[in-house]
């Protein structure tokens, strides 16, 4: 193994420190992006924001979700003024009215999970 020069390892961090900012840009990009979700029984809903402090427009009113615990490879918001509660499973999401005890929107997905990729939700959670 050959010895680096002293005089490229303060390059050589720069450039790490470069990809590792990129990196963080291209993560708060997907998240203040507005994904679309369009479901099954012709609904649709729009998040953004981080999953910390998630966004969600249903119905031409915006909701902020509460990210709750959920089992591996799930997420669920809540928004208990509202009822809302979003579950993202893998494939697909759907959206709940938990105080009327009715699924509001079910089959969700975004572009992207139509192409076969994974929800964006579950990606930032890696």
């Amino acid at each position: 193994m050959r010895k680096l020069s002293s005089s490229l390892l303060p390059v050589l961090l720069v450039g790490m420190a470069l990809g590792v900012a990129h990196e963080v840009r291209a993560q708060e990009s997907a998240l203040t992006v507005p994904h679309v979700w369009t479901c099954s029984n012709n609904e649709r809903f729009i998040t953004s924001g981080p999953v910390e402090k998630l966004e969600v427009q249903w119905r031409s009113k915006s909701y902020a979700m509460l990210k709750e615990q959920s089992l591996p490879g799930s997420m669920r918001f809540k928004n208990y003024d509202s009822g809302l509660d979003l579950v993202v499973i893998g494939p697909k999401a759907m959206l709940f009215n938990i105080k009327t005890g009715v699924r509001v929107a079910d089959e969700c997905k975004t572009v992207a999970m139509k192409e076969g990729r994974e929800a964006h939700l579950l990606a930032l959670e890696k």
